[in-house]
């Protein structure tokens, strides 16, 4: 996935790298192709969110996870788009 998230897809921020969110396979990868957004924020653990279509299926496990007083989930900031580039 790394490759990919540095060649292809949209970027959210301009974080100094290469780095792309890749929609396309980004379910399958449980949210991992988030990439630019977790350049941004690596300690975030919601990595997708930024925009409406960007569903991490993993965040929503540790959500799971923190209701059922398994793990606690640290207070998160909300993070919004700064600059969008075109698709690669």
């Amino acid at each position: 996935i790394n490759w990919f998230a540095h060649k292809y897809g949209y970027r959210n921020f301009e974080v100094g790298d290469t780095s792309r969110n890749f929609l396309p396979v980004d379910f399958l990868m449980m949210g991992e192709s988030y990439h630019n957004n977790h350049h941004k924020n690596g300690g975030r653990a919601n990595f997708g969110g930024i925009r409406w279509h960007e569903i991490d299926p993993t965040y929503q496990v540790i959500k799971v996870l923190n209701k059922l007083n398994i793990i606690q989930l640290a207070k998160q900031r909300e993070l919004t788009v700064e600059t969008v580039n075109k698709a690669a």
